[in-house]
C-alpha cells in the first residue's frame, strides 16, 4: 500500500504546471514595476513582480513531460505577423467593486492577441488539449486581492497607470511554480 501511495505522489510531482504567454518587453516591464512600487503602500495586495509580467494566451494547468514536449513542438512551428501591443488602463475581474484580480489592458493589439490565442488553442487541440471554455480577455495581471473593496486612494492612483507599448514577435512556454508569494515563472525552451 505504501508503495502505491508513493508512486501516485511521484507522478503528481512530475507534472509541470505551464502557461503559453506573450512576454513583456524589458523596458515596459521596468516602467510597470516602478509604477506598482508607488502603489504598494496604498493597499496590502499580492502585487505582481517584473518576473511575473506576461499576457497569458493559454493556461495549460499541470501536464506530463510528454504533453509539454508536444506543446513545445506546436509552439516552435507557430507563425504570426509581429504586432504592437499598447496597454494603458486598469480593470478588474470580476469588477472594480469587489476585485479578485487587478489587470492592465488596452486597445492596440487586442484583436491580434485574441487571434493569436485562438491560433494557439486550435494548434493545441490537434494534440488533444481541450480548448479553454472561458472567453479570452487579453490582460496583464497587476495584483491579486481577497475580493474586498479597494481604498479610494488606490483607485485614484490606478488612473495614472503608464501606457506601455512593445512589439509582440514571439510566444513563450513558461513553467509556473506556485509559492506562498505567488507563481514563479521560468521559460521552457521551444527547441
Amino acid at each position: 500500500m505504501e508503495k502505491h501511495v508513493s508512486s501516485i505522489s511521484d507522478a503528481k510531482h512530475s507534472l509541470i504546471r505551464a502557461v503559453v504567454a506573450v512576454p513583456i518587453a524589458e523596458a515596459a516591464a521596468r516602467e510597470l514595476e516602478s509604477f506598482l512600487n508607488t502603489l504598494k503602500n496604498k493597499a496590502c495586495l499580492r502585487w505582481a513582480t517584473q518576473a511575473q509580467f506576461h499576457i497569458t494566451l493559454r493556461f495549460l494547468g499541470e501536464q506530463t513531460q510528454e504533453i509539454i514536449d508536444q506543446v513545445r513542438g506546436v509552439l516552435a512551428h507557430l507563425s504570426f505577423s509581429p504586432f504592437d501591443i499598447e496597454l494603458s488602463y486598469v480593470g478588474a475581474f470580476p469588477n472594480m467593486r469587489c476585485p479578485r484580480v487587478l489587470w492592465l489592458s488596452g486597445k492596440q493589439g487586442m484583436k491580434e492577441l485574441t487571434a493569436l490565442a485562438e491560433s494557439v488553442n486550435r494548434s493545441l487541440a490537434e494534440i488533444g488539449l481541450v480548448p479553454e471554455k472561458r472567453a479570452f480577455k487579453p490582460h496583464l495581471t497587476l495584483a491579486r486581492t481577497n475580493g474586498m473593496a479597494l481604498p479610494a486612494e488606490l483607485i485614484e492612483a490606478l488612473k495614472n497607470a503608464p501606457t506601455l507599448l512593445w512589439r509582440c514577435d514571439n510566444v513563450d512556454l513558461m513553467r509556473s511554480n506556485l509559492t506562498p508569494h505567488g507563481a514563479v515563472y521560468s521559460k521552457i525552451p521551444l527547441s
